[in-house]
């Protein structure tokens, strides 16, 4: 009866040891997120404005109107490898869209006009350290990140005159930097290897100018 009862325990001992090495054996996953960046860029947005202003001023125009869109559609895909039910460790690839500067003037006497445009775009890649609490098929998470990103300006601007034609100028520039970020969300799982996701990340400085918002949804797979 005790050789029974000490057998028993063994196995039970040695299923229970191989749960707990099931749970803590590292997983890896793959996603994909698509949302909205939203770019706090009052500063480079006033900036552009005085240029605007000076290059109207040069071309013999009046002050015209300008738009400064620091929304754009923003994704980011890449892969983690999750060491525990609480820690992950992500690699990702992300685009964080453009901003765009349009300006325009006009010279009511004779009919120059004159336009300005400016773009700045960023994307690279990145690392992230997730902290999950998990409930069922809900999760909680939050992350903090650390990016190389590089973000390319290009402007333009032209003049055209009646009887004249057009003069057009251009210019394009880059800068890299390395970007902290932070963000939160939620997952659900539909099934063991296919989850829902929604999270807003922040990153800070880009191209050591301003902050940039994503707010993003997606599908992770885990396997």
């Amino acid at each position: 009866m005790f050789k029974k009862t000490l057998l028993a325990a063994l196995v039970s001992g040695v299923m229970i040891s191989g749960v707990q090495a099931a749970e803590i054996q590292p997983n890896g996953y793959l996603f994909g997120n698509v949302g909205q960046s939203d770019a706090d860029a009052s500063k480079l947005g006033q900036g552009m404005d005085a240029a605007a202003d000076y290059l109207a001023w040069e071309a013999g125009l009046d002050v015209g109107s300008s738009k400064f869109d620091e929304k754009d559609t923003a994704f980011k895909v890449g892969a983690g490898i999750q060491l525990n039910s609480h820690i992950a460790v992500e690699f990702q690839y992300l685009d964080l869209g453009e901003l765009t500067y349009k300006a325009q003037g006009v010279d009511s006497v004779v009919g120059t006009t004159g336009s300005m445009k400016a773009t700045s775009g960023t994307d690279g890649f990145g690392a992230n350290l997730v902290g999950s609490l998990p409930f069922d098929r809900f999760k909680l998470f939050g992350k903090v990140g650390y990016h190389k990103l590089k973000t390319e300006v290009k402007a333009s601007a032209s003049v055209t005159a009646p009887g004249f034609g057009s003069v057009r100028a251009s210019a394009s520039d880059d800068t890299t930097e390395w970007v902290t970020s932070y963000g939160v969300g939620a997952s659900y799982a539909f099934t063991p290897t296919v989850e829902l996701v929604g999270e807003y990340e922040r990153y800070r400085d880009v191209a050591d100018e301003y902050d940039v918002d994503f707010a993003s949804v997606g599908l992770r797979y885990n396997f």
